[in-house]
């Protein structure tokens, strides 16, 4: 993964209902952003452009927002350079994407001509195979991760009361009251993933919450009532004017793991357990503790075990991502030796020239 002070996301979550993507809103063409959508095969240089891309721009000093790949986290899908609004992403499958408005608005970076066609044509059988059995994990994987999210005790009836509720909202009301004071503007939103289940786990980039906002107040989630904390939030952001980033639950999309208000210089995140690494929060919510005193002991005891289950099955998953990304590998090797990555790197310092003229 990218090693940096960039805030970096995901666009697309390996989640309970399949693939889910954000990639359609990854620009605003209407703002003059220009999108750069890369086609190309496996291991035929993507990542590596815009990686060397987005490190030219940071060496000038320009502002660099990196994507990251959900199936393989230390892979890029994506990169943004806001102050020259340009952005670049790979728009193969399962996030296939296409120039807004080719020409006006984005055009697109044609890869396979760094192919060699007919030196691969002989691997057809092997790249095939290999295709199948990977699309045939990431399947495996989809189901384990859906029914992981139907065990979470979040996700089971009755375990957040209504007084649990009621009093969540007059939290959420006061924490809007102090800290967020009437814009008077058009509230604008993007939506980014944080984290993501991935070949290597549940990979989390909770530090670029701390890159974009010097704050940050946890909400436990062990039980739901974050992702309805963020949402109260979330509407009294926009309600006041904030420009503000919704940040979905990989594994629910539906649903939001944190929201970043840059302008009130403060982001929440939602927690279902402590966090790996530890954050510098300014406080953390007691959330669940509303909904427990309500529940029994033989209730709380059957919460455990579906978590216990959930984590079990989440662990499958990763299993299969894991064994998707050593086919994956095997497809690139397949590749590599046929790919011009001397003409990769050419068209990167191209397109870096024409960024940064001086």
């Amino acid at each position: 993964m990218e090693q940096n002070n960039a805030p970096r996301f995901f666009l697309g979550a390996n989640s309970g209902t399949g693939f889910s993507s954000l990639y359609d809103s990854f620009v605003d063409p209407a703002a003059g952003d220009f999108l750069w959508v890369i086609k190309g095969g496996p291991g035929c240089g993507k990542s590596s452009f815009m990686r060397a891309v987005g490190q030219a721009a940071e060496r000038r000093g320009a502002r660099v927002e990196y994507i990251l790949c959900s199936g393989d986290p230390d892979s890029l899908d994506a990169v943004y350079l806001p102050d020259a609004r340009i952005a670049y992403v790979d728009g193969t499958a399962p996030h296939v994407l296409e120039p807004p408005f080719p020409g006006a608005a984005g055009a697109y970076l044609d890869f396979s001509a760094f192919l060699d066609t007919a030196a691969l044509k002989p691997h057809l059988p092997e790249l095939t195979d290999l295709t199948h059995r990977y699309r045939a994990l990431y399947a495996t994987a989809y189901a384990r991760l859906a029914a992981a999210a139907a065990l979470l005790p979040k996700n089971q009836p009755g375990v957040c009361p209504e007084e649990a509720m009621q009093t969540l909202a007059r939290r959420c009301a006061g924490i809007a009251a102090r800290e967020m004071h009437p814009l008077k503007k058009p509230a604008a939103v993007s939506h980014r993933f944080l984290s993501a289940h991935s070949c290597l786990g549940r990979v989390s980039l909770a530090e670029s919450l701390q890159t974009l906002c010097p704050r940050l107040i946890a909400l436990e989630n062990g039980l739901g009532l974050g992702h309805i904390a963020l949402s109260l939030l979330a509407e009294s952001a926009r309600a006041r004017g904030y420009a503000a980033i919704h940040c979905h639950d990989p594994l629910e999309p539906e649903k939001l793991e944190a929201l970043i208000l840059p302008e009130a210089e403060l982001a929440f995140l939602a927690l279902d357990a402590p966090a790996a690494a530890p954050l510098r929060t300014e406080r953390t919510l007691r959330l669940d503790t509303l909904a427990l005193r309500a529940l029994g002991a033989e209730e709380r005891s059957a919460l455990r075990q579906k978590r216990r289950e959930s984590q079990a099955l989440l662990s499958a998953a990763y299993d299969a991502l894991a064994r998707a990304k050593v086919l994956h590998d095997e497809l690139e090797a397949l590749y590599h030796p046929h790919v011009d990555f001397g003409g990769v790197s050419a068209l990167a310092k191209t397109h870096t020239k024409r960024l940064f003229p001086r």
